[in-house]
């Protein structure tokens, strides 16, 4: 059983929320958070758009194809749109060729959902004007979740309250919404996602059912199964594991399909480009660094390449 950490300021001691936090990324990298504030529409809306979404024919669906930019061009890898069945491969992320593609569908969103004047690959109908506007209400209520988690992160190490807002207050965050059917007959096999690690900061899923799996350090694969949609299951990605020197874990997840089909939406909190990602002296007074510095920029495009297959990945 992962932590549960409840945010509520009636329900907390500042200083305790963030050593529970601290710990959670040491044990499993992984832990739940309630009383974040969010109103339980927010959630409700944008799974419902986004299932609406989904229904459409396929051929409605591809006449709005992710693409691998922003509206302006001005970061390559930043994902708008819709991605089908079999098209994404999560093995590739984590640098691993020749594995099994998703059976996932994706509607995919950037920081440019927040503002209203950007033209983004939606349906033009009031259908997709209400996608628009829940995923828009969606990803702004995960930036302030992140935020205030970073925030708690830093008092635990004893660093400044802004140190990770001020590293991340450019960041090209992303949003995505995923549908996975339930198992059938022709699929070659039930993954859902395969196994990864986040290239993330901080990491915001929920879901509306089981499928979620985490793996613990003896190697096996432990079912996540909190069903309320409005719950945060947050886990810590590889950036905040570099920080730490690998005190904080990035833990390997995957999804598995269920009987029925599930909806899941996944927030990716990333970093500035110009952000050096290096080892806090807390984590290296005993033992050298793992990680040599790198600028986010850097990674980013590492691990973009791996996922799309582009020349220059390694």
């Amino acid at each position: 059983m992962i932590p549960v950490i409840d945010l509520a300021p009636a329900h907390r001691d500042e200083r305790r929320t963030a050593e529970e936090i601290s710990q959670a990324c040491r044990q499993t990298g992984f832990f739940v958070v309630r009383g974040h504030g969010i109103a339980r529409e927010v959630f409700d809306d944008a799974y419902s758009a986004s299932l609406r979404f989904f229904q459409l024919p396929l051929e409605a669906k591809r006449e709005l194809p992710m693409r691998t930019s922003t509206a302006r061009g001005d970061n390559d890898y930043s994902p708008y749109g819709y991605s089908a069945l079999l098209s994404e491969n999560a093995y590739a992320y984590t640098g691993r060729p020749g594995m099994p593609s998703d059976y996932v569908e994706k509607f995919s969103v950037g920081r440019l959902i927040l503002d209203d004047d950007e033209e983004l690959p939606f349906p033009k109908d009031e259908s997709g004007q209400r996608l628009r506007a829940s995923l828009k209400a969606y990803f702004a209520a995960c930036e302030s979740v992140a935020g205030h988690i970073a925030e708690l992160l830093a008092l635990a190490l004893d660093l400044p309250r802004t140190f990770f807002a001020t590293r991340t207050n450019t960041s090209n965050d992303s949003l995505r919404s995923h549908l996975y059917p339930g198992v059938a007959p022709e699929f070659l096999n039930d993954q859902g996602m395969g196994q990864h690690t986040d290239g993330t900061l901080i990491t915001l899923l929920t879901q509306d059912g089981p499928g979620l799996q985490l793996q613990d350090r003896a190697g096996r694969w432990l079912d996540i199964d909190v069903q309320e949609r409005d719950s945060f299951i947050v886990n810590i990605g590889d950036l905040m594991a570099r920080w730490s020197n690998d005190e904080y874990v990035s833990t390997p997840h995957r999804v598995r399909l269920a009987d029925r089909q599930r909806q899941s939406i996944v927030f990716f909190k990333l970093a500035n480009d110009d952000t050096v990602i290096e080892c806090f002296p807390k984590f290296a007074a005993d033992r050298a660094p793992k990680y040599e510095p790198i600028r986010y920029e850097d990674f980013s495009l590492q691990k973009m390449n791996l996922l799309f297959g582009r020349e220059g990945a390694r």
